[in-house]
């Protein structure tokens, strides 16, 4: 007989019903809560592997500026790079104060380990003997040398 007791008296009943299913909206909230932030942490992690990879690279590539040489009837630059890093780089921009210089094309020019490539180019601004100017390499990593050089 409490059984019956227990089954007319339906406020009882509902309270329990709702305290459940409040439990099952809380519960798929936080699965939800919980899916989403597993997949933003997924990308956050890919992305800081992603840019640790790439400063891995950038520091085994080294070069330097080692000679820079024009004509003194044109405006043409003979800028030679040494690499001497553990990596081979691409070069694929020369800039003369600030101003892009060359457009060494899609693939840049490569220069392997431990060796010394020249690049030849047309100054974008006019080179006046006893000036000085600022020349920077740029490598397709993102790494840059800048040598001040007095023509």
């Amino acid at each position: 007989m409490p059984n019956c007791s227990l089954l007319r008296n339906r406020r009882g009943v509902s309270e329990i019903i709702a305290s459940l299913i409040m439990i099952l909206v809380v519960s798929a909230g936080g699965v939800v809560v919980y899916s989403f932030s597993l997949e933003a942490f997924s990308t956050s992690s890919s992305l800081h592997e992603l840019q640790t990879s790439q400063r891995e690279e950038q520091a085994k590539e080294r070069f330097l500026i080692v000679v820079i040489r024009n004509t003194t009837m044109t405006d043409q630059l003979n800028v030679t790079v040494l690499n001497y890093g553990r990596t081979e780089l691409t070069i694929v921009a020369v800039y003369v104060n600030g101003t892009n210089s060359t457009n060494l094309g899609g693939s840049g020019i490569a220069v392997g380990t431990g060796q010394l490539t020249s690049v030849q180019f047309v100054s974008p601004i006019p080179i006046r003997t006893g000036d000085a100017y600022e020349v920077a390499v740029v490598s397709k990593q993102g790494d840059e040398n800048v040598i001040y050089w007095k023509a």
